[in-house]
């Protein structure tokens, strides 16, 4: 396991071997250092399970199924590359998870990761907010790199040319690795509302899927359903109601078996590229001041309470991430910085009032604790509740 050391130390990055019902085989020196905090962390989210079974499933069938190598987010959102280890006999052996690390700001991380999908106080959260700090950032670059070092350093020890993938690649299936990558050229294009790029990619995807060489229907079925999953999760990403695409997609999924011909797929096709660009690029293009009046109106109404981003995306129907970019673009702060502003004006006003004890104002305006409330008040204010206080009681 030497060689797994080294890489360890190359790229910043712990490199865990788990084997087949996740026991740990092998732990690096960094893997061993950021494990009380890995702990910690899944057990606040209460994801502990969740996230030993993530990996596992990442490091056997999903890296397998790529052919060695697989990127991915566990429950925590935190990133690891996996790559298998097989036997002499093509089994699989152990898994290989090289990370933690981030693929996003440190603040975006505890905003949507975290606060977005998880309840919990804010002393908790500020106790992640500091110490996911020792968990490196990677840009998209950097961890296919690292992916591929530790594919490399896998075939290496066994001795090996390539791992091959779960499923065997015939020649008339390689346009799925296409596809494949041209997917987050797509997300990405949505998400950041450049229609006619993400046009002309649905367009590409879909002309490359159709026009393959030795093209057999059940490789057709094949590529059929995955641009099927591929436009649900663009519209997904775009901000399009979760309900009415899982709709399409549960209807959608049951026709691809019905398809006879390239004939019907051309025509089936096409229909389901039209209606759900039309999901994404019409709802990308609309104006959100009724979503936003909506939003702020329920923060109002609720800032005093325990309220995760979640709770305030579910209230105007949108997924999280697409919320928090509509809120952030449109008001310039993100809905969890909004929130405690508005927290802090509303503990500003009851601090006025000398009849109000300074220690229950924080449970007042939403703070679970005296502590983070001065902590965060002091911040933002310069200032301690209780020199606030005495300063403007002498005004």
């Amino acid at each position: 396991m030497e060689i797994f050391e080294h890489l360890s130390i190359a790229t910043g990055l712990g490199v865990t071997v788990l084997d087949v019902s996740g026991h740990v085989k092998f732990e690096s020196s960094l893997s061993k250092q950021i494990a009380p905090f890995l702990q910690k962390l899944q057990e606040t989210l209460d994801c502990v399970e969740a996230e030993k079974s993530a990996l596992l499933y990442g490091c056997y069938y999903q890296a397998r199924r790529f052919g060695g190598r697989y990127v991915f987010l566990t429950p925590t959102g935190l990133t690891y590359c996996t790559s298998p280890l097989i036997g002499d006999a093509g089994e699989l052996e152990a898994g290989v998870a090289l990370g933690p690390f981030l693929m996003t700001d440190y603040e975006e991380y505890v905003e949507l990761d975290v606060l977005g999908h998880y309840k919990i106080s804010n002393d908790d959260a500020a106790t992640i907010a500091t110490e996911i700090k020792n968990v490196p950032y990677f840009s998209p670059k950097q961890a296919r790199s690292v992916g591929e070092l530790l594919y490399a350093c896998v075939v290496s020890r066994l001795n090996l040319q390539t791992i091959k993938p779960l499923v065997p690649i015939r020649a008339d299936m390689i346009p799925i690795t296409y596809s494949i990558k041209k997917e987050s050229e797509l997300l990405a294009a949505i998400s950041v509302g450049d229609t006619n790029k993400a046009g002309a990619l649905l367009n590409d995807i879909l002309g490359h899927i159709l026009f393959s060489p030795n093209l057999s229907m059940e490789a057709l079925r094949l590529r059929v359903f995955e641009l099927t999953v591929l436009l649900s999760r663009a519209a997904l990403k775009g901000g399009a109601n979760i309900d009415a695409i899982f709709g399409l997609n549960y209807s959608y999924l049951h026709e691809i078996d019905e398809l006879k011909s390239p004939e019907d797929a051309v025509q089936w096709l096409h229909s389901v590229t039209r209606r759900f660009a039309q999901h994404v690029f019409d709802y990308a293009d609309s104006k959100h001041v009724d979503t936003l009046n909506r939003a702020i109106a329920f923060i109002k109404s609720n800032y005093e309470k325990k309220i995760t981003l979640q709770d305030i995306a579910d209230y105007v129907y949108l997924n999280v991430t697409y919320f928090s970019k509509v809120f952030k673009d449109e008001t310039g702060q993100t809905p969890g910085n909004f929130i405690t502003a508005m927290r802090i004006d509303a503990g500003k006003n009851l601090l006025l009032d000398p009849s109000v004890s300074i220690a229950d104002i924080p449970e007042m305006v939403g703070f679970e604790s005296q502590s983070y409330f001065t902590r965060v008040f002091k911040k933002a204010e310069n200032c301690t509740p209780a020199q606030y206080r005495r300063m403007n009681r002498a005004v």
